[in-house]
């Protein structure tokens, strides 16, 4: 079978979209609701429904609605075999008449791109209906926020994260959630979270004691050649690349991991 077809593809990301439609659905009237109950709760106050907090209490609304949106859709991105946990599940899935690639991407497209869609046409949808529930109630001041949902920089004091930097960044997070979901059959959410914080410290452990091991001053020294003259600019370049290259090879591993995906779950992987 050839590697990639196109129309093999559409027809296995038609599958995927129509088989998971119950799922789609519900979250789509979930989140909508959620949405719209965070915005409800920051726009009008418990003793006087008719007044308005304003701008701020409805920007502070909206990026609680971005980041609850930004948890899902790591959490959607480690449901990369959401269609393969039971033995009836994987079974269909393999018999599938596409290559691993095809069904691979079919996968990544569903999980990263199409629920994302769907997470900001819900957090849209529920900004809408606050507008005019805000207009019933006859606030004076009312404000879309939706600006906030999509800003592509951060502003820390004088430094301005650029939004190619944002962008690789929650690509390499998402790919490690990829991973995650394609390593960790059940609950893959919470053990891929579980596996970065034990990683984490980890790599935190170990760099204490190599710092204890070669002293303060010597840790102090190599840290000034290291980092002498480096310029936010440079900072942004080094972290896009590390970003892009283990985004890479975090996905590479993870579609490895897929192509052997089988009916019988693996013993150390749990495929």
């Amino acid at each position: 079978m050839k590697n990639f077809n196109i129309n093999r593809f559409w027809q296995v990301l038609k599958w995927t979209v129509i088989s998971e439609k119950k799922s789609i659905i519900t979250a789509a009237v979930a989140f909508t609701a959620g949405f719209l109950a965070i915005q409800l709760f920051s726009c009008f106050t418990i003793f006087d429904l008719t007044r308005g907090l304003g701008r701020i209490a409805t920007e502070a609304g909206m990026i609680t609605c971005g980041v609850l949106l930004s948890f899902m859709f790591y959490y959607y991105a480690s449901g990369i075999l959401g269609n393969a946990h039971t033995t009836q599940q994987r079974t269909t899935a393999l018999m599938l008449p596409a290559s691993n690639l095809e069904k691979f991407i079919a996968r990544i497209v569903y999980c990263c791109i199409f629920m994302l869609a769907l997470l900001y046409v819900a957090a849209i949808a529920a900004t809408g209906l606050r507008m005019l529930l805000e207009l019933i109630a006859g606030h004076d001041e009312i404000t879309s926020g939706i600006s906030t949902l999509f800003d592509g920089h951060i502003h820390i004091d004088t430094i301005d994260v650029n939004p190619l930097s944002l962008f690789l960044y929650n690509v390499w997070s998402a790919s490690l959630f990829v991973l995650g979901g394609v390593f960790f059959s059940k609950r893959p959410f919470i053990w891929t979270n579980v596996a970065l914080i034990a990683g984490s410290i980890t790599l935190f452990t170990l760099f204490f004691y190599i710092g204890t091991m070669i002293g303060e001053e010597n840790l102090r020294s190599l840290l000034n050649s290291l980092f002498n003259g480096m310029t936010w600019d440079k900072f942004e370049i080094i972290a896009n690349i590390f970003n892009a290259v283990f985004s890479v090879l975090n996905l590479w591993l993870s579609y490895w991991l897929y192509t052997r995906l089988q009916v019988v779950q693996h013993k150390w992987f749990n495929l």
